[in-house]
This record gives structure tokens, sequence and C-alpha cells, in this order.
């Protein structure tokens, strides 16, 4: 496993993705986007400058969609017996819920015991 930290991905996606921290570090002091590509050109990175620029702005909306992280949970209940934490409480009714809350939010109304759907015209 420790490895595959030292092996460059095999797509160009993940070759930028891969040295992100990099470009935007050099991004971050003031350089130029095509200076950090002619950096990265010369560290074996090889991807046209059109191409290189569509994985950082999509790298860089992604970053910005993606919500700060979560609060740590507090710490889970532990099964004395074994020392495992004890699994979540089932909710039956979960997928009920969704489900519901889906259909709210279309705004689409289906009623299959309708009285209105068995009259004729």
């Amino acid at each position: 496993m420790r490895s595959l930290l030292t092996v460059l991905p095999a797509t160009n996606t993940g070759q930028v993705t891969a040295a992100w921290g990099e470009i935007e570090a050099g991004l971050a002091r003031g350089m130029k986007l095509r200076e950090v590509w002619e950096a990265a050109k010369l560290d074996g990175l090889e991807i046209p400058y059109p191409q290189f620029r569509v994985y950082v702005s999509r790298l860089r909306r992604r970053r910005q969609r993606s919500p700060p992280s979560p609060p740590q949970p507090p710490h889970a209940v532990v099964n004395e017996e074994r020392g495992l934490p004890a699994p979540p409480p089932l909710d039956p009714f979960n997928n009920l819920r969704e489900q519901r809350e889906k259909k709210e939010r279309s705004g689409f109304e289906y009623d299959p015991f309708s009285i209105n759907k068995n009259l004729i015209g």
C-alpha cells in the first residue's frame, strides 16, 4: 500500500489531482497558472496547457462546492462485552421519510387511491 503513494496516477486528471497541493501553493504565492504548468512540465507532467487549465478549474469548483468538514461525531457507544462500537439505531421509516421529502420537492402529486381517477369524463 505504501508504494501506491510514490506512483503517479495513470490518468492526466489523477496526476493533476495528485499534484493539487503544490499547484494550489504556487498559485497562493502569486505565480501565474502558466508558470505553475511550466514547473509541472519540468517535473514530468505531460498535459497540454489548455487541458491543464480545465483540470485546475474543475478542482477549484469541486473544492468550493464541497462543504467544510463536518464536526466530529461524539464518541460512539461501545458494546462493553466485545469492545466494539454499537450499531446505529435502526430507523425502519427512514426510506418513507426520504421519499416523502423527495415528492414534496418535486411538486408532483399522485394518489393511487384518488376517487377522481375512477370518474369517466
